[in-house]
């Protein structure tokens, strides 16, 4: 008897070591038309607006979802103390996820985003120049597209934390 009883603990040990915390930075799955944007709450549509940000969770890594690149800016501008794992951005051209620190992006009035960015993320410089051949813009990397969206006082760190700048961070007014 001992001796079944042996493998079947071990079995039920190894088993829930993989119970312990996840640190998976990876794009999460948006689920279209169900998925709900964590800034706005509106029901994510359209994959080629969509963004996540993985955040450190009590339980590991915790996606926050967007329907919109404004609406994430905005999530983390208001959450400067949330660890931030990773950024995913779709990019518009495939629909494929995309490092939001490394996509690029084309800003145009003629883009018809979820929340009026007006913005759409690219994997390559020169696949959002092609599309700024359809859609005339301007096109930037993610810094400054993050600052273009009117968040100019937001500082971005290696670490992922956002915070002001040092000349703002004890006042209320610019």
């Amino acid at each position: 008897m001992k001796a079944i009883c042996v493998p079947l603990v071990v079995a039920g040990v190894v088993s829930l070591s993989g119970c312990g915390e996840r640190n998976d930075a990876g794009p999460p799955t948006i689920r279209l038309g169900d998925s709900v944007c964590d800034e706005c709450n509106m029901i994510i549509s359209d994959e080629r607006w969509a963004t996540a940000t993985i955040v450190a969770g009590p339980r590991g890594s915790e996606p926050r979802l967007f329907d919109d690149f404004n609406c994430q800016v905005g999530y983390e501008v208001e959450h400067t103390n949330t660890e931030i794992l990773a950024r995913w951005s779709h990019d518009h051209a495939t629909g494929e996820w995309v490092s939001t620190e490394q996509a690029f992006f084309l800003i145009s009035g003629e883009l018809r985003t979820p929340m009026g960015s007006m913005v759409a993320a690219f994997t390559s410089e020169p696949g959002a120049e092609a599309a700024s051949l359809e859609w005339p813009g301007e096109v930037l990397t993610f810094e400054a597209a993050w600052k273009r969206l009117g968040f100019v006082e937001a500082r971005i760190h290696t670490d992922g934390v956002m915070a002001l700048p040092a000349e703002q961070e004890h006042t209320n007014g610019p």
